[in-house]
């Protein structure tokens, strides 16, 4: 039994420095592989290292302007009306509050990279130091590549070049027609505004803090624009942050507008109201006013009465309705911007992109993956190619990928059908 039991921990101890051996073994093999390999990984490395430099180069620099606005949530009674028709609320017209149409400063992040905004700034005017002249954006997205971009897209940028062609031959081959919708006449954007719109999706941008007080649906916004010129990025910037305010008010104050339109279209049909009930009273009294004189007839004084209610009650009405027309033009006139810049966007001094720093050492670091992975895989095809069988398979491959074999191979193919 003793003896049982001394040869279980010695069985176990020459198990470990056998595997501590082998796991010596695998280290040298990997440091020997690599160190074999030193000439591959560098030259790699070396590639990858030119080929960031190249792009890093090429790439046109890019600058980003910033500018920092506040959200105002704005009062809830904004796209309502103004209170003050208690005296005739039992008349069928409910004017009273409205909200500002359910807009909150979390969702304008959201107004300020919509379609609408990046349409209008597209639509706007710009000077291109690039091009030297000054165009809108949409003509400047779509003008014609110059001989350095045309060279650029067919080499450097050639995958790109390829999807973007295999993009366009998904799409349909006839655009979509351009014209004026019936029912509200809206022009829809054209091709060329399309592309603009999908060029300024990729340089403007708005994020929230997220900290302290800032948090939730108040505070500060960041708005980012990216040109290829210091003074475009500010330019574009302001752009946007005017079509912002503008795209706001319109939606804040579109329930107020369709709630004045509402008010005004009653208020003149209760002034045709007061204008027939006044006639009627004038025609009554013209018809009867001998004898109303005498006073003998009681139904006609009573019709009298009737008529002077009617006349009464249609100018409170009317005399309500006008003021309630002046408060809703007063409440329009009084709506001021919610955004209100707290840091005005300014040219930046530094380019943003292209980031020498983080091409180069991704390109290092792709070329020494590469290059480990290349002596790795060379050393794996020289411990199989000691042996002559394997020897004469890779033979056969390298023959075989040569022109003259793939020569071969194709009449081979072609024989083969011929026979069948």
């Amino acid at each position: 039994m003793g003896t049982a039991r001394h040869s279980e921990p010695e069985s176990d101890g020459r198990r470990d420095r056998a595997a501590s051996h082998d796991d010596e073994i695998l280290l040298i093999n990997l440091l020997l592989t690599l160190s074999r390999g030193r000439g591959l990984i560098v030259l790699s490395v070396l590639v990858f290292g030119l080929f960031g430099v190249l792009y890093a180069a090429l790439s046109p620099a890019e600058y980003t302007a910033q500018s920092k606005v506040v959200r105002e949530a704005g009062s809830e009674e904004g796209g309502g009306l103004p209170s003050g028709l208690p005296s005739i609320q039992g008349l069928g017209l409910n004017l009273e509050g409205g909200g500002a149409g359910g807009l909150t400063p979390s969702s304008y992040p959201e107004i300020a990279t919509s379609r609408e905004v990046r349409l209008a700034v597209a639509r706007d005017t710009f000077h291109f130091p690039g091009t030297g002249r000054r165009t809108t954006f949409v003509d400047h997205v779509n003008r014609p590549a110059g001989l350095f971009d045309t060279v650029l897209r067919y080499t450097l940028w050639l995958p790109w070049t390829v999807v973007e062609a295999a993009g366009h031959l998904a799409a349909p081959d006839e655009p979509l027609p351009v014209e004026a919708d019936s029912a509200d006449g809206r022009i829809y954007p054209t091709d060329a505004e399309e592309r603009a719109i999908a060029a300024l999706g990729d340089r403007v941008s708005a994020s929230v803090a997220q900290s302290g007080a800032l948090d939730g649906g108040g505070g500060l916004m960041t708005i980012a624009t990216t040109a290829t010129a210091p003074t475009l990025a500010a330019r574009l910037n302001e752009h946007v942050i005017q079509h912002l305010r503008a795209r706001v008010q319109e939606i804040r104050t579109e329930t107020t507008r369709e709630n004045l339109a509402f008010v005004e279209q009653r208020f003149e049909e209760a002034q045709q109201e007061l204008d027939a009930a006044e006639d009627r009273l004038a025609q009554f009294l013209e018809q009867n006013r001998s004898v109303l004189t005498g006073g003998n007839d009681p139904r006609l004084e009573f019709r009298r009465e009737r008529l002077r209610r009617e006349v009464r009650f249609k100018e409170q009405l009317y005399s309500q309705l006008q003021k309630q027309v002046t408060q809703t033009r007063l409440q329009l006139q009084r709506e001021q911007p919610v955004v209100t810049v707290a840091e005005q966007p300014a040219p930046p001094t530094r380019a943003s992109a292209p980031n020498w720093t983080f091409v180069i050492v991704l390109s290092l670091v792709l070329g020494a993956l590469v290059g480990v992975t290349g002596a790795f895989l060379r050393a794996a095809v020289r411990r199989q190619g000691g042996e002559e069988e394997t020897q004469e398979k890779m033979r056969e491959v390298r023959t075989a990928f040569r022109p003259a074999g793939i020569v071969e191979g194709v009449r081979a193919e072609l024989g083969r059908r011929d026979t069948d």
